[in-house]
């Protein structure tokens, strides 16, 4: 079988495109301060994303809107990011602030929308042909792209020939990762996948985790 590596590095894992400019971007020493918006409480001072993820976040929000594109772009120049190297490592902080600044403006469903547009940009592998094996592989790809020591993790675990249940612990807004998780889920599934939040925890009230229940058929 392919590794994941060569899905999502080679491919990258959301894939592609342009670093904007800003007069008043901020300085690589003048990081946005992300503490009291992520919910999940591990430290991110050591945390970093490889480029691909950054640039890939452009990639997905112009498959919503040339609009959102730029808007992404402007947003991570804004916060110190631009001119992105697809293979240089930068602190996740940055595209943190500007997937939360995205969803404070322009609401949950567009970063769920975001998320979910995420997979039209990674070519899987053939051998990867099954909904459960590929919500399966977030976590390696996500451990791929990110590096640091307390980055979080994408847990699956099938429930059964169809569902599954993803627990998302980790500092990304929790739609962001529940588009995500239909998105990834419907690339492989021949109808509607049905992605829902439960349990009682939940990052947007500030709490360490998500809990999703995946159901295709």
């Amino acid at each position: 079988m392919a590794t994941i590596e060569t899905v999502f590095v080679t491919t990258s894992w959301f894939k592609r495109l342009i670093g904007g400019s800003d007069d008043e971007s901020q300085s690589p020493d003048e990081l946005p301060t992300i503490a009291d918006r992520v919910g999940f409480d591990g430290s991110l001072e050591d945390a970093e994303v490889i480029g691909r993820s950054p640039l890939s976040y452009v990639a997905a929000g112009e498959s919503i809107s040339s609009f959102v594109g730029k808007q992404i772009t402007n947003k991570l120049a804004e916060h110190g990011l631009e001119n992105i190297e697809p293979d240089e490592w930068y602190s996740l902080k940055i595209p943190l602030a500007m997937l939360y600044d995205m969803r404070d403006e322009y609401g949950s469903l567009r970063m769920q929308n975001m998320g979910q547009n995420v997979p039209q940009h990674v070519e899987f592998p053939p051998e990867l042909s099954e909904v459960d094996n590929a919500l399966a592989s977030i976590d390696e790809a996500y451990h791929q792209n990110h590096r640091g020591s307390e980055i979080g993790s994408y847990e699956f675990e099938t429930e059964g020939p169809n569902e599954g249940v993803m627990v998302c612990e980790n500092p990304y807004p929790c739609e962001f990762d529940k588009g995500l998780i239909k998105g990834v889920a419907k690339k492989f599934a021949n109808n509607p996948v049905d992605v829902q939040e439960v349990g009682d925890q939940c990052r947007a009230d500030g709490d360490q985790h998500c809990t999703y229940h995946v159901e295709w058929r």
